[in-house]
């Protein structure tokens, strides 16, 4: 390209050198040489450009990488000068060598920015970065409102700041904390090359749970160490192996200090991100910024409901629209809440039906009192009222999870199969199909979240409405990190569900003998379990599903053989590894072996 730039610039000054005076023929002769040095710099800058381009396109070919943002910008930097060495040609051709000549130095300063991005091109080290280090972009909602707009804009002026070390967003529980701290993470791993770590705490989170949970996300095994302060000592020295990061900490309830977790702040370029609902915990741990988070404007709260109600719902009749309204403000600004109630009213057009579900929800909320997660669990149980049992029944099964867990879609629903939440004179395919259209029915009307296309996920104050209605019958003590099984304490009479999924229980021990009567559902799914007592369920005899999987058990005692299986369901058992045990019993009236 520019050879033919060079040649034309000559030819044209051969017609003209001889109309020019004598003190311009030295200026147009550096020219020459400025456009020769120009020529080569370029020609060597876009044989470098065509070089990165292919080995990035390589790369990006993977799925695992991608290109840094830094390289991205000096490729697009070569393509404008590139651009605009073709116009100038296209103005020689027109204008002639000395009308360009004498028309300024912009090859001069052409030339200048070439060398500047060849001596950028020197500075890169790596052009492309690995994807897997920051994972996938969250499923998120759309955020609505000034005010949410406004701190997200607060937190990414800190983040590119980069003087601020330690952010806090503050909001009581449904406010939209964690929807707007995963706007702020995808758009980290857009826009700025460092990593990005996110880590969900929760209320039932210990020390020793969020140092497994931060060592996860560093790749990193510590689960050979027991001491607490020699694990933070392997998280730190871990950090600053990465140097350059983002740690969000998402629902963070309980004050703890640093340097139980590896002192993240001590890392020269960390900068930590915490959602919390207690004034303390940001109190204590010293952010450097507060991002309060507040209910929305009614003005806002109305977008809302009716963004998420959706086209297909169109409210013609302004009665319709005013009732809607008025559902809407009794949310008091509450995101959670207007989205909850919202799943109930899809597609519902009839005026009577409206009205029906207004008066049904200043029925639920009446009576309002100070406790504010009291008031949220009314508004919130508006819409778990107008599931049918069956429904109900599903929604409250997923609550035995740990908290802000992801559930495996085709794990839940053999679970259903198992509790007989589906039809069981149906065939095993529709058995599955109707499981899928269950959990289909509980997201489309906004009690559970979808997270990826084979995931869901239930929002912690669902979860925690859950386990209130269910109180005195269920006991979910899953993800805790429980060394033993809990005291018999634990195990009253009117106990119907146990659940002790992902935790770190070894053995049971041969003293103990809970006296459940009712208990139907125990699940030990997730623990290294290798022992079970003979006289463990001497005293359950109404057990109906038992869950081994992800366990060690090798052999189950003879006591089992005793249940009486009185309440409707199956006994389902299902060891780590298919084939080292199978165990059935005339009275069971279904086995699972195997994952």
């Amino acid at each position: 390209m520019l050879k033919r730039i060079v040649d034309s610039f000559f030819s044209k000054a051969g017609e003209k050198l001889v109309d020019c005076a004598q003190d311009n023929v030295l200026g147009i002769k550096d020219y020459k040489l400025t456009l020769e040095t120009l020529e080569r710099n370029l020609n060597s800058l876009s044989s470098r450009a065509s070089d990165v381009e292919e080995e990035i396109k390589n790369a990006e070919m993977s799925g695992k990488k991608k290109r840094k943002r830094e390289v991205e910008n000096w490729l697009k930097e070569i393509k404008i000068i590139e651009s605009e060495f073709l116009k100038l040609e296209k103005e020689i051709q027109s204008q002639g060598f000395i009308g360009r000549f004498l028309g300024g130095d912009t090859a001069t300063k052409m030339n200048a920015r070439v060398g500047e991005l060849i001596e950028k091109s020197q500075h890169f080290g790596e052009l492309i970065l690995d994807k897997s280090c920051n994972g996938e972009a969250l499923l998120t909602t759309k955020l609505v409102g000034k005010t949410f707009e406004k701190n997200l804009e607060r937190i990414w002026k800190f983040l590119m700041a980069s003087k601020v070390s330690c952010i806090g967003i503050y909001g009581m529980g449904g406010m939209g904390k964690t929807t707007l701290t995963k706007h702020v993470y995808n758009q980290l791993l857009e826009d700025i090359e460092k990593f990005v770590f996110w880590v969900t705490v929760s209320q039932e989170c210990s020390i020793t749970m969020l140092q497994d949970k931060i060592a996860h996300i560093l790749e990193l095994d510590i689960s050979d160490e027991h001491n607490v302060d020699k694990r933070a000592a392997r998280l730190n020295r871990e950090f600053f192996k990465r140097n350059n990061f983002v740690l969000i900490l998402d629902d963070v309830w309980k004050k703890f200090g640093f340097e139980k977790v590896g002192d993240p702040l001590r890392v020269e370029g960390c900068t930590l991100i915490l959602t919390t609902r207690s004034l303390e915990v940001y109190r204590q741990v010293g952010c450097e910024e507060i991002i309060d988070v507040e209910r929305l404007h009614k003005n806002e709260s109305w977008n809302l409901f009716r963004e998420t109600l959706g086209r297909e719902t169109e409210l013609i009749d302004p009665k319709v629209e005013e009732i809607a309204k008025s559902m809407a403000k009794m949310c008091d600004g509450l995101p959670l809440g207007i989205i909850t109630i919202v799943g109930s009213m899809r597609r519902v057009t009839c005026i009577r039906v409206w009205r029906n579900a207004l008066e049904e929800l200043k029925e639920s909320i009446f009576g309002q009192d100070d406790d504010e997660e009291d008031n949220i669990f009314k508004v919130l149980k508006y819409s778990f009222d107008h599931l049918d049992l069956l429904h109900q029944h599903s929604f409250l099964y997923c609550s035995l999870y740990p908290e802000d867990c992801n559930i495996h879609i085709n794990e839940v629903v053999r679970k259903f199969i198992s509790e007989e939440l589906v039809d069981k004179r149906r065939s095993g395919k529709a058995q599955l199909d109707q499981g899928h259209s269950i959990l289909d029915k509980l997201v489309n009307v906004c009690l559970l979240e979808s997270v990826r296309s084979d995931w869901v996920r239930m929002h912690d104050l669902l979860r925690a409405m859950a386990l209130k209605i269910t109180r005195g019958k269920t006991m979910v003590l899953a993800g805790c990190s429980l060394n033993q099984i809990p005291n018999e304490e634990y195990w009253t009479k009117n106990l119907e569900k146990m659940s002790l999924l992902r935790n770190k229980i070894v053995e049971i021990p041969a003293e103990m003998s809970p006296n459940c009567p009712k208990l139907s559902t125990l699940l030990f799914e997730g623990n290294p379990l290798n022992f079970i007592s003979e006289s463990f369920f001497s005293q359950i005899n109404g057990l109906c599903v038992l869950d081994l999987s992800y366990t060690d058990i090798m052999a189950l005692p003879n006591s089992l053989s005793n249940l009486e299986c009185n309440a409707p369901g199956s006994l389902g058992i299902s060891p780590r590894d298919p084939g080292r045990h199978s165990w059935s019993d005339s009275k069971t009236k279904s086995i699972k072996c195997g994952r």
